[in-house]
């Protein structure tokens, strides 16, 4: 019986950078009171608690930037690994480098970097341009990795100072702590609680080759989604009580 369940956010539970749908609140509310609910992320644990229209106490448990950032159900940090002034420094001047080589028109230069405390994210467009424009930019991740390809050198660089990068959601890059992913992190969490591998399931719409869901495949089962409405009638379909 799956007892255990971590959900991608962005695309999986919610839109990009968005509330969850209203339809899907009570549905959510059920499975939290039903099972342990996880809710795993690039982003930081504020953006989780503005994206779920519901608290986190008492519902679910957070591994925000990868898991680095884990929050249990009950409120209480459980780690908290952060990148430091030297990783920022450098992750910031390569993302000069991609906005030059990127070319591309943004409406806020401001909006294109956030250092998220325990991972950098650039994102290509912004985060905050409309959810239109970020989902039909790189759907299948292809320019995103095309841009990195072209600087391999600055990412040895920047894995020697212990960080890698990877593509994420629909615009962004993330740069997070080399080697403390979300496969690592959900094993982390699942050897800290004492939870078996078969009794837990990971959803997520980036589970493919290179997605940064990948992580996950082999530490748990998985379960690919392609949005929301998917991972929605799933939950209803198969992991609710009658």
């Amino acid at each position: 019986m799956i007892k255990h369940i971590f959900f991608d956010l962005d695309s999986t539970l919610t839109p990009s950078r968005a509330q969850m749908l209203p339809e899907h609140v009570p549905i959510f509310e059920r499975v939290c009171g039903e099972r342990d609910v996880i809710v795993v992320t690039g982003g930081a644990v504020d953006q989780i608690r503005a994206q779920i229209p519901l608290p986190n106490s008492g519902n679910y448990y957070m591994l925000s930037q990868q898991g680095n950032h884990a929050v249990g159900k009950d409120g209480t940090l459980l780690w908290h690994e952060t990148v430091s002034a030297r990783q920022e420094q450098a992750v910031r001047a390569f993302a000069d480098v991609l906005t030059s080589d990127l070319g591309l028109p943004v409406k806020d230069k401001t909006d294109l970097f956030e250092n998220r405390g325990s991972q950098l994210a650039y994102s290509t467009l912004g985060f905050h341009e409309s959810n239109e424009k970020k989902y039909a930019y790189d759907p299948d991740q292809a320019k995103r990795r095309g841009l990195l390809a072209r600087h391999a050198d600055e990412l040895k660089k920047l894995r020697d100072i212990g960080i890698e990068a990877m593509p994420a959601g629909t615009t962004t890059i993330d740069f997070i702590l080399a080697g403390k992913n979300k496969g690592r992190n959900i094993a982390r969490l699942m050897e800290d609680r004492g939870w078996k591998k078969e009794e837990c399931l990971y959803i997520g719409d980036a589970l493919f080759p290179g997605g940064n869901d990948e992580s996950v495949i082999g530490v748990i089962p998985t379960h690919a989604v392609k949005d929301p409405s998917e991972t929605f009638d799933f939950i209803q379909r198969e992991l609710l009580s009658s």
